[in-house]
This record gives structure tokens, C-alpha cells and sequence, in this order.
């Protein structure tokens, strides 16, 4: 489980995060939807022990994150925005080095490469350097490499960025998948078909702060909405 309370995140005099709360429950797939610049990911940073939060808490499985990380670190995946690849190394020895950094044996490890590989259909490029690669196939080797160790929590910033419908398509049913075997699920996009075909629950953030959270379904209801698109123009534009 994930939970956030009174968040808040604070860059000189800029409020990146204010005051936000939710919760991720396990076997929930829990959308941040919003634009650039909205808070999404300086939260997702504080969850993952890459920030400290100017006040408020971040809890993993009920421990602050700014006191345990090492153990938070065990227990998540995170898929940064803008993932930092080794360009030299190829797909497959930067698979390899994760996943042996993250502790897995070296069967398991040949055992998950090669799921994964199965999963999300690499082809030859694995062998090839990272720096040859495309904007997808970059983003497709980032998304494995950050969920190889399969742990119960994961913290995916903008999962399919990148990818072409093919590749989003199988991304999406891998989460929905993963959440299904009870594992907790947060995920920012800012597109809001993504958030309503995908997301048990969405928070829709708007210059650090949440102005609708529920399910996409209720969120439409309560707004007289046709689509989740038209509540966040409701909501962050207040047409």
C-alpha cells in the first residue's frame, strides 16, 4: 500500500506540491492525471526517496520514506520520466545490471530478462547500444528494467511515453495484469483516455494541488461529463 498525506514540496517560491492526499491500494491501478508542470512527478520523486517533502508524509507499506529508504527501495519499481540509460551498454547487459543491483540471482535473473524479452517482444536491438536506440525502444527497455525484480509497489511516471499504439497497448495490459495479482499500481500520464480505460481510481492534479479524485466512471457522473476528458477541462479550466 502507498499513501500520501498533506504532501507538500516547496522550490524556492515555487509550490510544486501542495497539501495533496490519496491512497494506492493493493491490486489498484491509481492514475496522477494532469500537464507538465502539475506536481506529478516531484510527488512520485518524493516516493521514491529521490526527494525529501518540504512537510507532510509519503508512506510505502506504512514506512516514511525519508526514514527508511532503503527499505522503501526494496519494496518499489520506479520508472523515472526521463529515464538515465548507459548508452555504451547494450539493452540487454543494462537489464542485467539492474536486475543484479536490485539482488537477483543469476537464474532468476536469465529467467526474467527472458520474460520480459517474451513480453514486450524485443527484438535483435537488445543487442545493440543503448545508443542507437529510438525514443520506444529506449522507453520499452527503461519500463522492463524498473519492474525485472517484480515488487509489490510500483511507481511508473509516464509508462508510455514513447510508445507507438502496439507497444502502449501491451504496456497497459501488463500493468492491469500486475495490479490483478494484487500488486499497487501508481502511474501519471496526461492523457486522459489512458487514465480512463486504465486507472481503477485517477486524481487529477492541477498546479500542485488535487481538484477531483475518484473513479473515472463517477468523476463523469458527478460532472455530468461524456468523457474524463471533458472533467479535467471542467475541472483545471473550470469550463
Amino acid at each position: 500500500m502507498l499513501e500520501v498525506r498533506n504532501l507538500t514540496k516547496q522550490f524556492g517560491n515555487v509550490l510544486a506540491v501542495n497539501e495533496i492526499s490519496f491512497e494506492v491500494k493493493r491490486g489498484e491501478v491509481f492514475g496522477m492525471l494532469g500537464t507538465n508542470g502539475a506536481g506529478k512527478t516531484t510527488t512520485m520523486k518524493i516516493l521514491a526517496c529521490l526527494l525529501k517533502p518540504t512537510s507532510g508524509l509519503a508512506l510505502i507499506d506504512g514506512l516514511d520514506v525519508t526514514q527508511n529508504q532503503m527499505e522503501v527501495k526494496r519494496r518499489i519499481g520506479y520508472l523515472p520520466e526521463m529515464p538515465n540509460l548507459f548508452e555504451k551498454l547494450t539493452g540487454r547487459e543494462f537489464m542485467a545490471m539492474l536486475g543484479t543491483l536490485r539482488g537477483l540471482e543469476p537464474e532468476v535473473l536469465e529467467e526474467r530478462v527472458a520474460k520480459y524479452i517474451r513480453i514486450l517482444e524485443f527484438g535483435d536491438f537488445l543487442n545493440l547500444e543503448i545508443g542507437t536506440y529510438s525514443k520506444g525502444m529506449r522507453q520499452r527497455v527503461a519500463f522492463a528494467s524498473s519492474v525485472l525484480h517484480e515488487p509489490p509497489i510500483l511507481i511508473l511516471d509516464e509508462p508510455t511515453s514513447g510508445l507507438d499504439p502496439r507497444y502502449s497497448k501491451m504496456v497497459k495490459s501488463w500493468i492491469r495484469d500486475y495490479a490483478e495479482k494484487g500488486n499497487t499500481i501508481l502511474m501519471s500520464t496526461h492523457v486522459t483516455e489512458i487514465a480512463d480505460s486504465l486507472c481503477d481510481r485517477v486524481a487529477i492534479i492541477h498546479d500542485g494541488r488535487i481538484v477531483g479524485m475518484d473513479t473515472p466512471t463517477k468523476l463523469k457522473k458527478e460532472l455530468g461529463a461524456g468523457t474524463l476528458e471533458d472533467v479535467f477541462v471542467m475541472l483545471v479550466e473550470g469550463k
